[in-house]
């Protein structure tokens, strides 16, 4: 059973040397927690980027690997944090969310002192590895488990989080929802998780990797007009409830509580009119679905209307985040709301 390496690994300039020539044998030379420090133009400031928090997000870790091999100097100091490789490393690589054994390590960013749970532990390493240097900015990417264009999103509505997430894409969220993610911490720097994409999507890796290009060499990464950012605030989390069964079809299932349309997915490109087919549930039981808010509040009624056994729209909205995969589906979430207005 794969477990949690202990004990963080520190790299320097060097490493870059002896760095596999592909990205996959790459991660097979990692044995956990890994932190590659690289020296840049000003040694006086920093600049972090975190990838493979989830290990089927190969997004970051790419764009990563293929800046390492460049032997680019950057223009600051740079701290590459890889979170997660024991997940990623899993047969076949990059398939595995987090070890079998273990739990969302973007849910345990939060927890106290006091938790020694190993991925507790792990996100206790993570935060003091970025905290260790004071960096100027952090990045922290990601992939959508669905296919879907790059967005970026953050706990602060400021110029600067606009600035790091114009560099990766021109979609931005506000949100104030709070799960235990790296970017809900203090780390006295303004922090960005840029969702890059479907982790299937070649396009994912390219933004990756335009994306990081800018970051590590523009001098200032601020004293920039932001252009053209569609930002989206108050996103509302929306997820089954009561241990509901969930599936995707061209029909819905006798074996699901709630079917949602095979090909739900396309809502992440594109946004969701009132009135728009979305589904069917079990008439005979309550619909299995709770969308909560910033405050906590349950704000189905105000998405999802019901008629006869079929689930639409209430109003005009944009979904992110939607997936098929039932697993992510069933333990996370199924998707995420803004509402147009």
């Amino acid at each position: 059973m794969k477990i949690l390496s202990p004990i963080p690994e520190y790299f320097g300039d060097s490493f870059r040397h002896s760095i596999q020539p592909e990205a996959l044998d790459f991660l097979h030379q990692l044995n956990g927690l890994s932190i590659i420090d690289i020296k840049g133009q000003d040694t006086s400031r920093w600049r972090v980027v975190t990838t493979l928090i989830h290990g089927n997000e190969p997004s970051g870790f790419i764009a990563t690997h293929w800046w390492l091999k460049q032997a680019f100097k950057p223009i600051t100091n740079i701290r590459i944090i890889i979170c997660n490789p024991e997940a990623a490393q899993i047969a076949p690589a990059f398939s595995q969310r987090y070890i079998p054994s273990g739990e969302d390590l973007n849910r345990f960013f939060a927890e106290p002192l006091e938790n020694d749970h190993e991925i507790a532990i792990r996100a206790r390493q993570i935060k003091r590895a970025i905290e260790e240097v004071r960096p100027e900015a952090v990045i922290d990417l990601h992939n959508t488990s669905g296919n879907s264009p790059a967005f970026a999103v953050s706990i602060y509505d400021s110029i600067k989080e606009l600035a790091l997430a114009e560099l990766f894409t021109q979609k931005f969220i506000f949100t104030g929802l709070k799960v235990g993610a790296l970017m809900e911490q203090s780390l006295g720097a303004p922090i960005v998780t840029v969702e890059c994409g479907g982790a299937n999507q070649i396009r994912s890796h390219q933004v990756a990797c335009d994306g990081l290009a800018q970051y590590f060499t523009l001098n200032d990464l601020f004293e920039r007009e932001t252009k053209n950012m569609s930002v989206h605030r108050h996103p509302i989390r929306v997820e089954l409830v009561d241990k509901a069964v969930v599936g995707f079809a061209q029909n819905k299932l006798p074996t699901c509580n709630i079917t949602f349309r095979e090909d739900i997915e396309q809502f992440n490109q594109k946004q969701i009119n009132e009135g728009e087919f979305l589904g069917w549930y079990n008439q005979q039981q309550q619909l299995p679905l709770k969308a909560t808010d910033e405050q906590g509040v349950n704000r189905i009624g105000q998405l999802i209307e019901t008629r006869n056994n079929e689930v639409y729209a209430k109003q005009s909205m944009q979904l992110f985040m939607i997936t098929t995969l039932r697993e992510i589906a069933t333990k996370d979430c199924l998707f995420y709301a803004t509402l147009n207005h």
